[in-house]
């Protein structure tokens, strides 16, 4: 991520709430220019094109996430909770409370066709990293399991943070809760059986 002048931050921050509401195609820069208090030819002293500010917001929101990401884990680390409690546990609420990843989840699921490219290669870092820290999670909890089985387990975490992404998006809050329940009850379950049949050998 480049390194933004204050004005080009705080510009960056205004888009970044923008386009989170409105995605890329009705998102106005002479709108996001009224916001922060100036004229559009100034915008463009910081930034090139429509293209180029919302490449800088698609950076801030993947680092933003990130940050987050690594944090929910780094406190699940230290603390004795269940593996239910990664990410997914305050999911919703950072839904409803990060621009951040009210955002990215649209731009990933929309993505403005000039940007694709750049979109996927971040979104799918973004989620490399959760599957990499939810796979040192439970290999701390379940140091018997083999390479092949952690690498199904992560791969099912993936599947159901997808699932619940796409639930924050089209769902409600009920829903949701319905779904987060059942997803970790069967990856739990599997997990407890997995890690019980290589102790027993």
């Amino acid at each position: 991520m480049k390194v933004l002048s204050p004005s080009a931050g705080r510009i960056c921050d205004i888009a970044l709430v923008h386009f989170a509401e409105r995605g890329y195609d009705a998102s106005s820069l002479n709108d996001i220019a009224v916001v922060a208090g100036m004229r559009k030819p100034s915008l463009y002293a910081h930034f090139k094109s429509k293209d180029d500010l919302f490449g800088a917001v698609l950076d801030l929101a993947l680092a933003t996430e990130r940050q987050y990401v690594e944090d929910r884990f780094a406190a699940a680390a230290t603390s004795p909770v269940g593996l239910d409690t990664l990410y997914t546990d305050h999911l919703a609420h950072r839904y409803e409370s990060s621009a951040a990843l009210r955002f990215l989840l649209r731009t990933a699921f929309f993505p403005p066709a000039e940007l694709k490219g750049a979109v996927s290669t971040g979104f799918e870092a973004y989620l490399d990293r959760m599957r990499e820290l939810f796979g040192i999670s439970i290999k701390a909890k379940y140091p018997a399991l083999s390479a092949n089985d952690l690498t199904i387990f992560q791969d099912a975490y993936i599947g159901l943070i997808d699932s619940l992404h796409v639930e924050l998006i089209y769902g409600n809050e009920h829903t949701y809760r319905r779904r987060v329940a059942a997803l970790w009850r069967i990856l739990g379950d599997s997990l407890a059986l997995a890690a019980g049949q290589v102790a027993r050998g």
